[in-house]
């Protein structure tokens, strides 16, 4: 390898009028090497640091980050994914490039989330206090979905966490505003999930899944113990106790509906009309550009949900309603369905799909049964339990020998 030395001595004797040959000859390299030298300007070789080697990660990284925008970060489940995608390097290579990534998503975490005009709601339930009727106390809740661009809000109170009323709260937004966010926030609400499957992706409600597909908004999930992904929708939650429900003393409403009448009003007067604190501009000014931005209504039917409860059938395939128990198909042992009264009818749905529907009990502790819901349900063994043995008892052999056998016996006893 030529060094700086080198090449001095090669410039330095071309300086006192040795020709290339001779240079040649008196230091050993070979004339071309020497010719590309002497051409060069700067006359020394420069030597950088060899680049580095592109790694195996490299060309996955899209697709992590993909999955880490879709909330998956377990590098196993990672890694695991990776493999099926003929990915063919170490599990510590992954891990090194996570461990920055996470850091970097728990410092963005902090900063206000804005969103584009249309692009997204976030929606939350918030405790309001209770409500006492007939003797009975009951817990009062506050709906408010809130546009992410605008900071438009609706709200509305409710005696319950019922799927079927978060649905209709939706709807009344949806008309209230005459058109639908491309995307909607929420908490972790068990209402709208079930958990999340063995790849990380979350299991939604089926029924509240076919109502987001209905509508044509893409619901989302903010990340678990991450309250500033949703920061505008518990402020607004915060703002209906502290402004609405503050400027209510004195004067309760004598019931759930003129709640909702004052609630209703106050969104609209003060909610709806004031400069935000954050925006510093008044709330319907930039509701124009999130109006025009969202998908429109145009007067489409309510989604057409039974408000229905969900159940868990036993492993013995029964499901409890009402105090009584109704079959189902054996096959859905174990799963979460739907049960709701229809008519004179008991009606059990997994997701969309209608399994089962049996008569009303007549009275608490009936027992119902469909006998084709349990046809080749299978009785288990014994493959679990104590290993024993079977013997198959039998009579004594008994060895037949000839008698000749015995007179030799006879006479060598008397010899």
């Amino acid at each position: 390898m030529f060094r700086g030395k080198d090449v001095e001595e090669i410039q330095e004797l071309k300086r006192e009028g040795l020709n290339i040959r001779a240079i040649s000859r008196l230091t050993g390299y070979s004339r071309k090497t020497i010719t590309r030298y002497l051409l060069k300007p700067a006359g020394r070789p420069v030597y950088g640091p060899r680049p580095a080697p592109v790694s195996k990660l490299e060309p996955f990284k899209p697709y992590l980050k993909d999955r880490m925008q879709a909330g998956v970060w377990n590098a196993q489940v990672l890694f695991r994914e990776l493999r099926e995608r003929s990915y063919t390097g170490g599990y510590t290579i992954l891990t090194d490039w996570l461990r920055p990534q996470r850091k970097e998503a728990l410092s963005v975490a902090v900063r206000r989330f804005e969103t584009m005009p249309g692009k997204q709601a976030q929606v939350d339930w918030g405790h309001l206090g209770s409500l006492t009727g007939q003797g009975i106390d009951c817990a009062l809740w506050g709906f408010t979905i809130t546009l992410g661009y605008s900071r438009r809000m609706m709200a509305e109170a409710a005696t319950d966490q019922k799927l079927g009323t978060l649905l209709r709260m939706h709807e009344a937004a949806f008309n209230e505003w005459g058109a639908v966010p491309e995307e909607i926030l929420y908490d972790r609400m068990r209402t709208i999930w079930t958990g999340m499957d063995e790849r990380g992706e979350i299991i939604w409600n089926a029924v509240f899944l076919d109502f987001a597909r209905y509508w044509g908004f893409t619901p989302r999930l903010c990340r678990p113990y991450r309250a500033q992904t949703k920061g505008k929708v518990e402020s607004g939650v915060k703002y209906v106790r502290r402004n609405f429900l503050c400027g209510l003393q004195g004067r309760e409403p004598a019931n759930l509906s003129d709640l909702n009448a004052e609630l209703r009003r106050w969104v609209a007067e003060v909610a709806n009309q004031r400069v935000h604190g954050t925006t510093h501009e008044q709330v319907l000014l930039r509701w124009d550009e999130d109006q025009f931005a969202m998908q429109p209504v145009n007067r489409r039917p309510p989604y057409p949900y039974m408000d229905d409860e969900q159940r868990k059938v036993a492993r013995d395939a029964y499901v409890s309603w009402h105090g009584s128990r109704y079959s189902v198909p054996w096959q859905y042992a174990g799963k979460e369905v739907w049960v709701r009264d229809h008519g004179r009818y008991v009606e059990v749905r997994y997701g969309a799909e209608r399994i089962a529907a049996h008569v009303q009990a007549v009275r608490h502790h009936q027992v119902i049964t469909l006998n084709d819901h349990h046809a080749g349900i299978p009785l288990g063994g014994n493959q679990h339990g104590k290993t024993l043995i079977h013997i198959e008892q039998s009579a004594p052999v008994v060895e037949h020998r000839p008698l000749a056998a015995y007179e030799s016996l006879a006479t060598g006893g008397s010899r």
